[in-house]
């Protein structure tokens, strides 16, 4: 902020969540009239992130709950490559159907958010090994 004195205005925010997009007017801001810089209350900001998530769960009827490799890796943001890498050293659960490998939506958002994770870390004894060391 540039210290000067804020103003109080009344402010439309462009938001939204994934494919869906929304315009809140009427929030409440202060606005710096010289630098434009802008501060909302917590009280704004929660209403806003609240309608945002009511969008992400409008989301949810739309997600499939069996995801194919290409599928899992865009969710991943990581190659196939790397999916199957996954799959061979057990730090992803996949079941495989015929010729082509299922993953369960529910797994991949759990390893997204840190709850399947452990599996592949390293203990602290293995914290650094020789090869580490090289590539740093």
């Amino acid at each position: 902020m540039c210290g000067c004195a804020m103003k109080e205005i009344t402010a439309s925010i462009n938001t939204g969540w994934g494919k869906y997009r929304v315009t809140i007017d009427g929030v409440k801001a202060l606005e710096c009239p010289e630098c434009g810089e802008m501060l909302y209350s917590d009280e704004e900001v929660g209403m806003i992130q609240n309608l945002c998530r009511g969008l992400a769960e409008l989301d949810e009827k739309e997600k499939p709950e069996l995801l194919n490799v290409k599928e899992t890796a865009d969710l991943l943001r990581v190659s196939s490559q790397t999916i199957y890498n996954m799959i061979k050293d057990g730090r992803l659960k996949a079941v495989k159907m015929g010729r082509e490998w299922r993953f369960m939506r529910k797994d991949i958002e759990s390893l997204i958010n840190g709850h399947e994770y452990q599996a592949a870390a390293r203990t602290l004894e293995q914290a650094f090994v020789k090869e580490d060391t090289e590539i740093l």
